[in-house]
C-alpha cells in the first residue's frame, strides 16, 4: 500500500511537472510560429522603423521560425534591394546570438521533453492502486499510513497544494514583469547567456529593431495566457474529484443514518412484541 504523504507529494509534485511542461511546450510552438512573430513583428515594428519592406516580413519570419526549431543552418535573410543588388539583413553578431538563442530553444525542448515524463510518472505513482468513487478512508488512511479508496483524495490534494505554490511564484514574477519589464527583460538575459551578445544597438542592428521590447511584451502576456491552460485544466480536474469524493461520503453517511434509524425501530418493534417491558394492569398485585 502507498502512503498518503507519498500520494501528496507526488500529487505536487506532478503538478508543478506539468506547468513546466505547460510552459515549455508554450515556448516551442511560439518559436516555431511564423505567422505569430510576422504578425508581432508587423505591430511593433512597422516597415518605417526598421528600414525592411513590408513584403519581406513574412520571410524573415520564416527564416527565424525554421532557425530556431534546427530546420535551417543558418540565421540570414537576403533579399533583392532597389537596384536588384542581393540584400543580407544580419550582421556576425546578430548571427552569433541568434546561435545562442538557439541554444535556449533546444534546452527549452529538453525540458518540456523531461518534465513531460516526470509529470506522467508522479501521475502514475499518485494514483497507483487506489480506487475511485468508493466509501471513505479505510481506518489505515486516518492514521496517515497506507489507504484504500483515500488514494485518489489524497493526490488530488497534492496537485491543489502544488497549484497554489505555482501560483504565488507566477504571481510574483508577473508582478515584476508589470512594474518593471525592463529589469524583468535585463535580469532574464543576465542568466540565460554567457555573454553580452544580446546586448543590440538598434542604430546598426536590425535585429532589434525587428523585435522592440514591446514585441517582447507582447509575446509574454500571449504565452502566460496559453500556458495557463494547463494549471487550470488541472484545478478544474482536482475541485470536481473532491467535490465528487465529498458527495459520495456524505451520502454514504446519510445511507449509515437512515440505516441506524431503522434498525432502532426494529429492534423496538420486536420488544414492544415481546411484551418488554412488562407492565402490571391495575388490580393485578398480590391480594391480601
Amino acid at each position: 500500500m502507498i502512503p498518503l504523504r507519498f500520494r501528496r507529494f507526488a500529487g505536487a509534485a506532478a503538478a508543478a511537472a506539468w506547468i513546466l511542461f505547460g510552459a515549455t511546450a508554450v515556448v516551442l510552438l511560439f518559436c516555431g510560429d511564423a505567422a505569430l512573430l510576422s504578425r508581432e513583428m508587423a505591430a511593433h515594428a512597422p516597415p518605417e522603423t526598421t528600414g525592411l519592406p513590408a513584403s519581406e516580413y513574412a520571410g524573415v519570419s520564416r527564416m527565424i521560425a525554421d532557425y530556431l526549431l534546427g530546420r535551417a543552418d543558418r540565421f540570414q535573410y537576403e533579399y533583392a534591394g532597389p537596384s536588384g543588388t542581393p540584400v543580407q539583413c544580419f550582421r556576425p553578431h546578430e548571427e552569433a546570438h541568434m546561435a545562442d538563442v538557439r541554444a535556449l530553444v533546444r534546452l527549452n525542448r529538453r525540458v518540456m521533453l523531461v518534465s513531460l515524463g516526470a509529470a506522467l510518472l508522479l501521475s502514475a505513482a499518485g494514483l497507483a492502486g487506489s480506487r475511485p468513487g468508493l466509501p471513505g478512508p479505510a481506518p489505515a488512511a486516518r492514521t496517515g499510513g497506507a489507504e484504500g479508496d483515500a488514494g485518489r483524495p489524497a493526490f488530488w490534494r497534492g496537485v491543489r497544494a502544488g497549484l497554489m505554490g505555482a501560483g504565488l511564484l507566477a504571481a510574483g514574477l508577473a508582478a515584476w514583469a508589470a512594474v518593471d519589464f525592463d529589469g524583468f527583460f535585463v535580469t532574464f538575459h543576465r542568466l540565460a547567456f554567457t555573454n553580452d551578445g544580446w546586448l543590440l544597438d538598434p542604430r546598426t542592428s536590425l535585429l532589434i529593431r525587428l523585435m522592440p521590447l514591446s514585441f517582447f511584451i507582447s509575446l509574454g502576456w500571449k504565452g502566460t495566457l496559453a500556458a495557463l491552460a494547463v494549471p487550470a485544466a488541472l484545478a478544474a480536474a482536482s475541485g470536481i474529484l473532491l467535490r465528487k469524493k465529498k458527495s459520495v461520503q456524505t451520502e454514504i453517511h446519510s445511507e449509515e443514518i437512515d440505516s441506524e434509524e431503522i434498525d432502532s425501530e426494529e429492534m423496538n418493534s420486536e420488544r414492544k412484541n415481546d411484551g418488554w417491558p412488562m407492565r402490571r394492569s391495575p388490580g393485578s398485585g398480590p391480594k391480601s
